[in-house]
């Protein structure tokens, strides 16, 4: 009996010491495992994030990888670019990182910041020699969602020089936007077709119209965009206008549509009297303006 509670005393005591179960020393201290996991690839990424440069210098003087990612996927570059620390982004860019550099999805990372880069960001990660694609991809970004309009003016300026440029449609960014001044700036530079471009389910005015932009409903107008535009389903701006209980503006796209029908009818019959004078010798078409001038009368 005495060798018996003797034993159990002694199990109780030693077997913490000797008999750990599996996966208990991987427990024992989380806290110390999680340190090894931090260090040096997640300092760097902290040290990013704060944009401290010292920091940066001497954990990648110790090993750390510049293309390291986080537990969310993030290099160190892609956190810079996310906070526009420029000095982080250039610091990185002379320690080992690209301006090609890519995301987890293998998006390069000067096109996916593209909706939010300062202009001097942009500079700095535009990459040499890079395609008329991934330029026109993105201007599109930046159109969209960027509200600094000298980042769209510098990648405007690339795409220009692709001669393909002019059949290239941003009328999809431009209607996602909520910067209607750089929306403007792009009508009157015509890199925005007024009318649409080829191919578009739905003419500019008419997306404006249902979609309730009414800033850019009335830069469109005041530019003079064709109101008897229709959509592929047949209707017109007007038709969306009184769709919505917008009464006011419904009256003014039909009162202009109608305008626009007389002068068309008018412009039919002037031309059916010009081929009646022509063959009478009579001279060539001319319509009578309000103010008192003429133009030629348009071709049928």
């Amino acid at each position: 009996m005495y060798y018996k509670i003797l034993f159990i005393v002694l199990s109780i005591f030693l077997f913490p010491l000797g008999c750990k179960p599996s996966g208990t020393e991987m427990q024992a201290n989380p806290t110390e495992q999680n340190q090894e996991k931090k260090s040096p690839v997640l300092a760097l990424h902290e040290a990013v994030q704060t944009g401290n440069i010292a920091s940066m210098k001497l954990l990648l003087e110790h090993g750390a990888d510049v293309h390291a990612v986080n537990e969310q996927g993030f290099t160190p570059l892609e956190l810079a670019l996310q906070s526009n620390n420029e000095r982080a982004v250039q610091f990185l860019l002379q320690n080992g990182a690209g301006n090609r550099d890519v995301n987890a999805q293998g998006k390069p990372l000067w096109i996916v910041y593209s909706a939010t880069m300062t202009p001097s960001l942009m500079t700095t990660m535009f990459p040499s020699g890079a395609s008329a694609e991934e330029v026109y991809e993105a201007l599109s970004g930046a159109i969209a969602y960027n509200p600094n309009e000298l980042t769209v003016d510098f990648l405007l300026e690339h795409a220009k020089s692709f001669p393909d440029f002019q059949t290239r449609c941003f009328w999809p960014a431009a209607l996602v936007s909520q910067n209607q001044s750089m929306v403007d700036s792009l009508l009157i530079r015509n890199v925005l077709p007024l009318n649409g471009c080829p191919n578009m389910d739905e003419p500019p005015l008419v997306a404006a119209v249902r979609q309730d932009k009414d800033k850019l409903v009335a830069s469109l107008l005041l530019l003079g965009a064709n109101v008897t535009q229709r959509d592929k389903a047949g209707y017109t701006a007007s038709y969306y206008a009184l769709k919505k209980g917008n009464k006011e503006l419904s009256d003014k796209l039909v009162a202009e549509e109608e305008r626009i029908r007389a002068e068309e009818y008018a412009a039919v019959l002037a031309r059916k009297k010009a081929a009646a004078r022509k063959r009478a010798g009579k001279g060539e078409c001319v319509i009578r303006k309000e103010d008192g001038t003429t133009v030629p009368c348009p071709r049928l």
